[in-house]
């Protein structure tokens, strides 16, 4: 070697020491040409950061396109240079390591990855454990129960000290964290049997609509063992669980490590299709490189409202609150939101369907789905389905050409489709939940706001899909009622973030107060608006740019209890965790007491019925009347051990004020308009209509017209399927057979209404007065059935005009704004379209035969 290259490899050793300063390491980069500058969002926020450095943990809210890999990537080299220890930047999944290592490359950043040697132990890079170099690996490769970062209570690998860590795309890593909490077994499983024979008994005790449709394989439904029964079990399931761990069977490989010492403790959901095993807190501390890390940096795209960053992964609360942002710098993505049916209501998602796979033609056309049911409206248009085995593939076929249609299968997040891979983007319909323990807690939470911001934060995701740049562009059509009235609900909007917020409200109001008066000039209309997108015209361009300049920061003062909650909810788990049970108890206790005014019903039931669950283990007595007062505030809760049913005995109110309430919410007609939609999107006489679906519609619908609502067979185990009280104190008693394909009823059919009315006089007395309701689409039944005096049945066609009564209530509030009507114009409109509750009875149903 010549004396020359021996003296410059030995570096400048008379020099400065190593700065900690991330703006001034990046001058010190060599970078490939083109690439030797700080963007100013990028040198605003590691100002920010550079500032607040010593804190453990950092949250940090970057625009998709901001260069967030970079900005980790510095605040790591500046930890390092600080001699904090090894370093690691994790990303959600090997894709977007290879990303990040692409990213490092360019401004020669020392990175290090794991070698996959086969036949070869993994083993951590000499510069990591040196502090020479960031590791960028997956988030599970550090969070599972063989991890090479070590276990505790496990000595196979020994832990490993970790100084600083970023983790990337952070919603993203809850759900992989919580997977990696979760045994799962599959159905066809031979444990399944196993474990669904110890708890069949108790989960038809809790409902017997459920029991039957998770016995025939029904994926949608979802059911939590009761706790007292899971705690007679666990002894039995633990043998279950230890025999696949000695078998290495992959169920449980990379999980029992983690929650096996925590299986008193778990809870255990049962779906059609699944068994999910796993803590109500995420045992972060079994993984300590990531638990005891002396800085967590966390960053993504959206942040809003992130309460489980404070519940599952245990990040600070004020970090979580105050996340570091930089002010709005106007360079988010163009994208223009179009919701056909917000401002014309004749454009239906039938209409707009072949309209938009025409767009095929010349760019790529995505459509995120939430199910695979949504698919088969898009079937005529020969799209491909993409899912987790051909994700990988679609991507680079969309990278590399044009004119695409694809369908992805309930993928909201962690899907890169920069440019030209997605000029048009479709979300068909709400994100659903995909796990049976979300299945859960979203019908158990139903209009919770904690359920209510993690939809926002899936739907922001879904957005955020195709506009990857602050110079990229990209038109969205928002399809199905559901998705139209959940971002159509004034509460809902303030889930997301301010960008986001002014993007949507600007498309659900395109063209301001000139509606279209046709549908063709409606479409004439959209059509302009995309092509002034997708052409990058300049005025549209200006437009956009002033939009996102002027739009107003958060209101975090109405959401910030949120955030106490959250923290007092972890403070519980955590008492929970160290067997601190009473005063576990006690903190659950408080969070229902302390924000008894600000929280929901569903809510007050939710915590009560956690606090029942700790309690069990040192006071089941307590616990059983915990469980009763959760009850008392929502029928979706468990039933208690000792349970009497609560009757309905107060009417809801008078019709008008409580549709004068619930207008409250909208603030426009037609967002009135898609709600009473929504409403009964599921009451239609079919076989491939859930029944679930169909008894929830009727048991919102009463709600809405302003009576006391329930479903005392799926929250009881017993009873009618739907129970009206109305304004007059009148119960119906109803039973929905929306799946019968036969013009006559059955003598079963009528038994059960027979049934359903001897439980309403062992319930209700024989005083309180009733009428007995058959929904079905036959109009008499067969002459073995012998139906009991007084009953009525709703048929086909007075089903359709049930439906068509609800839609023109709809359209005459939908005339002028929801904030200007009056009891009294409501009061005429119900009697106009004959849903006075002395009304709706003669008018809908006729006597059965």
């Amino acid at each position: 070697m010549s004396l020359f290259k021996n003296r410059i490899r030995g570096g400048h050793v008379d020099g400065p020491q190593k700065s900690t300063d991330p703006t001034e390491i990046f001058k010190t980069l060599i970078h490939k040409e083109g690439f030797d500058y700080l963007r100013d969002i990028q040198k605003d926020f590691l100002k920010l950061w550079n500032a607040q450095r010593p804190q453990k943990d950092v949250v940090g809210i970057l625009n998709t396109g901001a260069g967030k890999t970079l900005i980790g990537q510095l605040m790591l080299l500046s930890k390092m240079n600080e001699g904090v220890g090894p370093v690691v930047y994790l990303c959600p999944d090997r894709q977007l390591v290879m990303q990040a290592v692409e990213q490092a490359a360019i401004h020669n950043i020392p990175v290090v990855t794991f070698s996959h040697e086969p036949g070869q132990t993994a083993e951590f890079p000499t510069e990591f454990l040196n502090g020479k170099a960031i590791l960028i690996t997956t988030f599970e490769r550090m969070i599972n129960g063989r991890s090479i970062f070590g276990v505790e209570g496990y000595g196979n690998r020994p832990i490993q000290r970790i100084g600083a860590l970023v983790v990337d795309d952070a919603h993203s890593c809850i759900k992989k964290a919580r997977q990696q909490s979760t045994i799962i077994i599959k159905n066809d499983h031979p444990a399944y049997s196993k474990l669904w024979k110890l708890f069949e008994q108790s989960i038809r005790q809790q409902g017997e609509g459920a029991f039957t449709a998770i016995k025939s394989g029904e994926s949608t439904v979802s059911r939590v063992v009761p706790y007292w029964v899971w705690k007679q079990q666990k002894d039995s399931v633990f043998n279950v669980l230890q025999n696949l761990d000695v078998d290495n069977d992959e169920s449980v490989k990379f999980t029992w490590r983690i929650i096996g010492d925590e299986l008193s403790k778990c809870q255990c959901y049962i779906s059609g299709s699944q068994i999910e095993i796993t803590p109500p807190y995420i045992p972060i501390q079994k993984i300590p490189s990531f638990f005891n890390a002396k800085h967590r940096f966390v960053l993504s795209a959206t942040f809003n409202n992130s309460t489980d960053l404070i519940t599952e992964l245990g990040i600070d609360k004020s970090s979580v609150e105050n996340p570091l942002e930089v002010e709005n710098q106007g360079d988010a993505g163009e994208r223009l939101i179009i919701a056909p049916k917000r401002y014309y209501p004749d454009l239906t998602d039938e209409t707009m369907r072949p309209i938009i796979a025409e767009y095929a033609e010349n760019h790529n056309v995505i459509i995120i789905v939430p199910n695979i049911g949504k698919v088969k409206a898009w079937e005529n248009y020969n799209p491909t389905i993409v899912d987790k085995d051909n994700i990988l593939e679609a991507t680079q076929i969309l990278k590399k050409s044009q004119g695409n249609l694809m369908i992805f299968l309930n993928r909201y997040d962690g899907v890169d489709l920069a440019g030209d891979s997605c000029r048009i983007l479709v979300l068909d319909g709400k994100p659903s939940s995909y796990t049976a323990r979300e299945q859960y807690n979203s019908i158990v939470r139903e209009g919770s706001p904690f359920i209510n911001a993690q939809t926002a934060q899936a739907i922001e995701q879904g957005l955020g899909r195709a506009v990857r740049s602050g110079s990229d562009h990209c038109a969205v059509f928002i399809l199905d009622n559901s998705l139209l009235n959940f971002i159509g609900t004034e509460e809902n909007r303030e889930f997301f973030n301010s960008t986001t917020r002014s993007q949507i409200d600007f498309g659900l109001e395109l063209f301001g107060d000139n509606k279209p008066n046709t549908r063709e000039e409606a479409l004439t209309e959209i059509s302009e608006a995309v092509k002034a997108c997708l052409s990058s015209d300049p005025d549209w361009r200006q437009f956009h740019k002033d939009m996102i300049l002027n739009s107003e920061p958060n209101k975090k003062s109405s959401t910030s209890h949120l955030f106490e909650i959250a923290e007092l909810e972890r403070t519980g788990l955590m008492n929970y965790r160290d067997d601190l049970y009473e005063d576990a108890c006690d903190v659950i206790r408080n969070i229902v007491n302390e924000y008894e005014s600000s929280m929901s019903n569903v809510d007050k039931a939710y915590y009560l019925q956690l606090g029942a669950n700790i309690l069990d283990s040192i006071n089941p007595v307590g616990a059983v009347d915990m469980q009763v007062k959760a009850k008392k505030f929502s029928s979706k809760v468990l039933k208690p051990q000792t349970y009497t049913y609560s009757k309905l005995t107060k009417v809801k109110g008078r019709q008008a004020d409580v549709i004068l309430n619930w207008l409250k919410q909208y603030s426009t007609g037609t967002d009135v308009i898609i709600a009473i939609e929504s409403l009964y999107a599921d009451l239609i006489y079919s076989p491939d209509v859930d029944s679930f679906a169909f008894e929830k519609s009727v048991q919102q619908i009463g709600e809405f017209l302003g009576f006391a609502s329930e479903m005392p067979e799926e929250n009881e185990g017993d009873g009618p399927d739907n129970l009206w009280r109305m304004e007059n104190g009148v119960n119906l008693i109803i039973e929905a057979k929306n799946n019968r394909t036969t013009e006559t009823i059955s003598r079963s059919d009528i038994e059960q209404l027979l049934h359903s009315i001897q439980w309403h006089k062992d319930k209700y007395g024989t005083e309180q007065e009733f009428i007995p309701i058959m929904l079905h689409r036959g109009k008499k039944s067969f002459n073995n059935a012998h139906p009991a005096d007084g009953t009525r049945v709703m048929h086909e066609v007075l089903l359709e005009q049930f439906r068509n009564s609800l839609l023109n209530l709809a359209k005459a509030l939908a005339k002028k704004s929801p904030q200007l009507w009056t009891n009294t114009e409501i009061q005429e409109l119900l009697s106009a379209n004959n849903l006075l509750f002395s009304q709706i009875v003669n008018s809908h149903t006729v006597h059965l035969r």
